[in-house]
């Protein structure tokens, strides 16, 4: 578990070409041209100029010359790619994580019902006549209307949940297809299936819908499926109603969100957006917390709010002192110094805290904090959500290292061609010296000069990349 992105360490710059090597390969060329003159020269001494006798070693020793430089400029050009190659992975890399924690859809209208219609203006310190204070507990929805649980009570609150968020889906979203979530705390979901098709046919909507029925213990990894894939709008319904010996407050929240390519900039400029949740891991929630800190989902200016719920003693105790070691600027007049323990001011929901933090949270951006990071841990998994009314900025690094210069390549390509050109000339002389031996000679360059700069980086990408790829995943990350 985790989310951090793979922690490949950047390689250091590749030493560029040396001008004294290619001197001191020039140097030995003539020596050793020098010394094979000397060694093969008759008895009588060297040969004179006129003699003819130089041309042949003159040629072969300038080819050697050229063709040892060609070889020592491929093998830096190469080894230039190598290092260009890794850490251009390594920011794409960074990129990708980036921008796939940026994902999320924009919240363009929510409802939330909670059994205690006054707990969100107690936690943001309002005073208002919502709500008793009295020491009776709130269970239950609806208070004036009848009660019996079970399936009826399913319908009972649907069909109330369904005539609040209607209007708003007809006026912002008349016709298209739309992804419906449905979550509840109840077992039998085929029951629930049926009544909501009858429910929901009632009224002739417009929307051509998918319905996904979803286990009240059902993950986050589940809702990330809808984030990454879909530009469809998404309606999410989630409840706890009413069951037999059932104890727990009963809750509904309804939330209508869309792609952000849907959004009119108008309307998407300020209006609260969910992001991907990402997997927590609770156990270094430090870690975890300052790289969620790190992808700048919010403005890093701007107040937040923090929510958990389901954390294990030691993470929650340690939450308020990792967001003070962060920096992050909390809401100190909200519940305790900016942070609010789901759990106690409303009740532990289980898997189903997920939907009733994000509504509780859609609700409470009406009292003023927009940037709200959202903190769950069930039995087997633990996530991170992120709420904000702006769109993040991508970020991308200050400057951007262009890819090496093919000189090697293109000497690699002239001396192929030089080398080429010299086996027509011996057995084809009467092609070579003819317009169709020009034109093959330029066809020729015209082709290798570029085509071996890309074929020796594709290859070398292609050598590299399972290295690259073992030690992404050797980092231990998702």
């Amino acid at each position: 578990m985790g989310w951090s992105l793979p922690e490949v360490t950047e390689k250091e710059p590749a030493p560029s070409w040396s001008p004294w090597i290619c001197l001191l390969i020039i140097i030995l060329g003539l020596f050793i041209g020098l010394l094979v003159a000397v060694l093969k020269s008759p008895t009588t001494g060297l040969p004179s100029l006129s003699s003819g006798a130089w041309l042949p070693l003159t040629a072969w020793t300038f080819a050697g010359i050229s063709a040892a430089i060609a070889v020592y400029s491929f093998c830096q050009e190469t080894l230039a790619i190598r290092v260009w190659n890794w850490n251009e992975w390594c920011r794409n890399t960074r990129l990708k994580w980036r921008l796939r924690a940026h994902q999320h859809l924009v919240i363009l209208s929510h409802v939330f019902i909670a059994a205690d219609t006054g707990v969100l203006s107690r936690l943001a310190h309002i005073d208002t006549q919502e709500g008793d204070s009295t020491d009776t507990p709130h269970l239950t929805l609806l208070p004036d209307a009848p009660l019996t649980p079970g399936i009826s009570r399913f319908e009972q609150l649907l069909r109330h949940l369904i005539a609040q968020i209607m209007p708003s889906i007809r006026r912002r979203y008349p016709s298209g297809p739309l992804q419906i979530i449905v979550q509840t705390n109840g077992s039998d979901k085929d029951r629930e299936s049926q009544s909501f098709h009858r429910i929901w046919t009632a009224g002739s909507p417009p929307w051509k819908v998918e319905i996904h029925f979803q286990d009240g213990d059902s993950s986050f990894d589940d809702w990330d499926q809808f984030v990454g894939s879909t530009k469809r709008a998404v309606l999410v319904l989630a409840m706890h109603y009413r069951l037999p010996d059932d104890v727990l407050p009963e809750f509904a929240s309804a939330l209508f969100m869309v792609h952000p390519s849907i959004v009119s900039e108008g309307e998407g400029k300020n209006a609260l957006r969910l992001f991907r949740a990402m997997p927590l891991n609770t156990r270094t929630l430090a870690t975890e917390l300052s790289e969620l800190w790190d992808m700048a989902l919010t403005p890093a200016s701007k107040k937040h709010l923090i929510w958990y719920s389901g954390l294990s003693d030691a993470p929650r105790q340690s939450v308020s002192r990792v967001l003070n070691d962060l920096s992050v600027p909390l809401y100190d007049s909200i519940g305790t110094g900016g942070v609010i323990d789901y759990d106690t001011a409303y009740v532990r929901y289980g898997g189903l805290a997920g939907w009733a933090m994000i509504g509780a949270a859609a609700e409470m951006a009406a009292y003023g904090p927009a940037s709200q990071w959202l903190l769950l841990e069930g039995e087997d998994d633990a996530w991170a959500v992120t709420l904000g009314n702006n769109a993040p900025e991508v970020g991308y690094d200050h400057f951007v290292i262009q890819p090496p210069f093919p000189g090697g390549s293109v000497l690699m390509a002239l001396l192929l061609n030089a080398g080429l050109y010299s086996l027509m000339i011996r057995y084809f002389p009467s092609t070579a010296f003819s317009w169709s031996g020009i034109t093959l000679l330029l066809l020729s360059l015209i082709v290798t000069l570029p085509g071996l700069a890309i074929l020796l980086r594709r290859m070398t990408a292609r050598l590299q990349r399972p290295e690259f790829i073992r030690v992404a995943r050797h980092t231990g990350k998702e």
